[in-house]
């Protein structure tokens, strides 16, 4: 693969020591997760064979349950919805040139993360912390869906 930043995505998100990337679905979920813990998630889709990261998250108490949450919720940006997911479909007006590309425009009809990965945290302070270090390395604002930064637990 090519894409640099896709290569950081994955490179990353093993560096950060998480596991997975498992399918988003409560089946999914039940069987990765064994025990109620804070920790920390990451959601995404696959593109080709790397998982692109672009949300990630903590729970203070429970991640198995913060995940189930997430199945089956629309993404928060359009600008990161998969690929994979965006029927292609050429919209052509009057004739083109034999050599010139078609052009195309998508339209996402599926914009559901599909993949997560997590890791336990032995404290709502360390999920913290690491949410912070996950959030800095897949780009912050400019490159996730998070709509604000992380912040600390209440209390």
């Amino acid at each position: 693969m090519e894409r640099s930043e896709g290569t950081a995505r994955s490179f990353t998100l093993r560096s950060l020591e998480m596991s997975g990337p498992y399918p988003l679905s409560d089946q999914a979920i039940d069987e990765a997760l064994t025990r109620t813990s804070p920790g920390n998630y990451a959601l995404g889709y696959l593109d080709g064979d790397a998982f692109e990261v672009f949300y990630v998250g903590r729970s203070d108490r429970d991640v198995k349950q913060r995940l189930h949450e997430w199945v089956g919720r629309p993404s928060r940006s359009e600008t990161h919805a998969s690929a994979a997911k965006a029927p292609w479909g050429a919209q052509r007006r009057g004739r083109f040139p034999v050599d010139a590309p078609a052009l195309a425009r998508v339209a996402n009809v599926e914009t559901s993360y599909t993949l997560f990965s997590y890791s336990y945290a032995r404290s709502s302070e360390e999920a913290y912390a690491k949410e912070w270090r996950n959030y800095d390395a897949f780009g912050g604002r400019h490159g996730l869906d998070n709509e604000v930064p992380p912040r600390a637990a209440a209390g």
